[in-house]
């Protein structure tokens, strides 16, 4: 996909506009990133509330039936259920690894295989999370789908 940028100094909101021969799976998702990117979720940590972008966050996870987003060193109460962080952020690359959390595919650095069938994510700030069997097929699928979009595609053999 060709992009051009145009910088406009006199507009009072950036937006962007995709011109495409037709729409397919690569204009789709580049749509929902570009539309969910300003998504901004408000935290709260020690009486201090904060506007999170969803770009920062590593994961969420549920304690207690509440919902923390965990950035790079701190950690903030949110007031949104797992269930609608998963929903909201999809789009952003989160997916559900585990009954109580959601991670960030974009903040994962290394993954390896455990015993049990269950898979062990390393994130860019060194935590390890378990990806549980159960989620462990999606959390592949969604995984793979990523890759495939930064890379352009799949090459076929000819």
């Amino acid at each position: 996909m060709k992009v051009i940028i145009h910088q406009n100094a006199g507009l009072s909101e950036n937006y962007a506009e995709i011109h495409c021969s037709e729409e397919n799976a690569e204009i789709t998702w580049a749509a929902g990133i570009l539309s969910a990117v300003d998504r901004r979720l408000s935290g709260t940590a020690g009486g201090v509330e904060k506007q999170l972008a969803p770009a920062d966050l590593f994961y969420f996870e549920s304690v207690d039936k509440k919902t923390f987003a965990y950035l790079e060193s701190s950690v903030w109460e949110v007031g949104i259920s797992l269930r609608e962080a998963e929903e909201r952020f999809a789009g952003l690359g989160f997916v559900r690894i585990n009954k109580s959390m959601v991670v960030n595919l974009y903040r994962i650095d290394a993954i390896q295989n455990d015993f049990e069938m269950r898979v062990i994510a390393r994130l860019e700030n060194n935590e390890t999370l378990v990806i549980n069997r159960h989620y462990k097929k999606n959390f592949r699928d969604r995984l793979e789908e990523i890759k495939e979009k930064l890379m352009g595609g799949t090459n076929e053999a000819d």
